[in-house]
């Protein structure tokens, strides 16, 4: 038993995979992620034409009616979430979780896109590269191709809003695979999973760095259903930004400066894949000074933070430049599509409010402009967001009443004890968890898998139970909200509605379930033990 900080982390030897199937919840997620695979074959869930050209498919096809899969869709979800709660660290204290990963992740392999078409526009993209073309002047759908007809109406047309890095793997996954229907969108799970594997590896290695409960860590990132759902089985290029973000920080937090400048750059080459990936280069900067910066006056601290954060946004700054250049595309070229998320509802707060008010406006007869105002209303908020994070955790000191606050907390038998800021260590990485958040929220495009940009370090910052029961009911709203516009027909306003009341009722009726683990007996109190490292 190894104590680092305030967190006990037990070193026995995990499972292995026999082990590992035996432990209750296992086959339960098996099961679920099995339904949620065959569900995506219904019809009306995906794209018809790839799928018919397979005979053992068709046939499957024709037995599975619409209604069939979205109930198995539910109980899918219902399935994969229940055995999730079942493996959570307070109930099952050691725990291999990368067998799990691996064991979930095999009914959805061979499956097309789950809660999502993208993967069918990017092989279009690597078509149109194919073509020698740039995605970023030709719109999709426009190069013609074998992937063309399964482009989603809504996209067709449209150019690409995807960074260069991105659209030169889909263009790698399409020519190695040679353009093969629906077998050259499957591959664009490769990729990703790849990502998936540096996740599932370095979430423990940063969790070691920061004296986190390391179980808890992985449980809540790496056996997380937003990761399976969406990573693993959506395809989603966020993944490898993610996955470069966290060994920037590992970098960063094992090696300090020097790590820093690496950290820095690759920060800039995840941000090739997901342009949002840029702002973690501000805590990045940050990482090696942060325990020290509690001791410096606010003015000397503000220069620091100014300082350093100035030399880590350049370094990451120059790296993307320097990759999108060494790609080719048109720089930037991107942002002709920044406003692609305009063109339908979906579940940003911009585009809720715009559901309740457009149609009142266009029943009045008055003709507005409403999304894209709003867009940009959100993205300014978004923005402001971020410095008022800055100020709550790199002035808590100057925090109005002038009164540190406190957000973090020592597990003690029985109950939480929350504690004052004494090492500030983890500090960018809480202003990156919420920031990404904030992020994620502005303009009028959101999506699910946005969550998982920050939150696979939650589990990594010492946060209560309470905190861990809300985000899994927030986990819940949101799967709801978007399996109900993806797969039921469902207005994101009625899938709001829907969404909320599982989740209160799940935060309603889990007022005793025990998230993170209590420390052994053994242990010391909490007046004894070492506070070297706390958040």
């Amino acid at each position: 038993m190894q104590q680092s900080g305030s967190v006990q982390t037990v070193d026995a030897r995990p499972p292995g995979l026999v082990a590992t199937l035996r432990i209750p919840g296992v086959l339960l997620g098996m099961l679920g992620m099995l339904c949620i695979g065959i569900a995506v074959m219904t019809p009306g869930f995906v794209p018809n034409a790839s799928l018919d050209q397979i005979a053992p498919l068709r046939i499957l096809r024709s037995v599975l009616k619409y209604q069939v899969g979205r109930a198995l869709m539910a109980i899918g979800l219902a399935l994969l979430i229940w055995a999730w709660l079942k493996l959570r660290p307070a109930r099952v204290p050691l725990l291999n979780h990368s067998w799990v990963l691996v064991l979930w992740s095999l009914p959805v392999l061979l499956a097309p896109p789950i809660f999502s078409s993208d993967a069918f526009l990017y092989a279009d993209q690597g078509w149109i590269i194919h073509q020698g073309l740039d995605p970023y002047e030709v719109g999709l759908t426009e190069a013609g191709g074998p992937f063309a007809i399964n482009v989603h109406k809504v996209w067709r047309g449209t150019t690409s809003i995807y960074p260069p890095f991105a659209l030169l793997v889909q263009y790698w996954v399409a020519v190695a695979t040679g353009f093969q229907g629906l077998i050259s969108v499957i591959a664009m799970r490769i990729p990703i999973l790849i990502a998936v594997a540096v996740i599932a590896a370095f979430v423990p290695m940063v969790a070691r760095q920061l004296g986190a409960d390391v179980q808890l860590a992985k449980w809540f990132a790496i056996l997380n259903p937003l990761l399976l759902i969406h990573f693993v089985g959506g395809m989603h290029n966020d993944a490898m930004m993610v996955a470069l973000v966290l060994v920037a920080i590992w970098c960063t937090l094992r090696f300090g400066t020097p790590g820093m400048i690496v950290g820095a750059l690759l920060v800039g080459v995840g941000a090739t894949f997901k342009q949002p990936g840029i702002i973690a280069a501000f805590a990045i900067g940050l990482l090696p000074v942060a325990a020290r910066l509690k001791d410096l006056a606010p003015g000397r601290r503000l220069l620091v933070i100014i300082g350093r954060s100035l030399v880590s946004c350049g370094l990451a700054a120059a790296s993307f430049t320097a990759v999108s250049l060494a790609i080719g595309f048109e720089f930037m070229g991107w942002r002709h599509a920044a406003n692609i998320g305009e063109l339908t509802w979906g579940m940003s707060p911009a585009s809720i409010v715009e559901q309740f008010i457009g149609p009142v406006l266009n029943w009045v007869g008055i003709r507005h402009g409403l999304l894209p105002f709003l867009s940009r209303v959100t993205t300014v908020l978004s923005v402001l967001m971020l410095g008022v994070l800055a100020w709550r955790y790199f002035f808590p000191d100057v925090w109005i009443g002038r009164r540190v606050r406190n957000h973090s907390v020592q597990q003690v038998a029985g109950a939480e004890l929350p504690e004052t800021d004494r090492s500030w260590r983890d500090h960018p990485i809480r202003w990156l968890t919420w920031g990404f958040s904030a992020i994620a929220f502005s303009g009028a495009g959101y999506h699910v898998w946005y969550l998982l940009w920050g939150g696979i370090y939650v589990g990594m910052l010492r946060y209560p139970n309470r905190l861990f029961r809300a985000l899994i009911g927030v986990m819940i709203l949101f799967i709801v909200v978007e399996g109900g516009l993806e797969y039921y027909g469902m207005r994101p306003i009625v899938g709001y509605l829907v969404g909320a009341a599982l989740g209160w009722i799940f935060w309603a009726n889990s007022t005793r379930l025990q998230i993170v683990p209590e420390p052994a007996p053994e242990a010391e109190t909490a007046e004894e033990r070492p506070t070297a490292v706390v958040g």
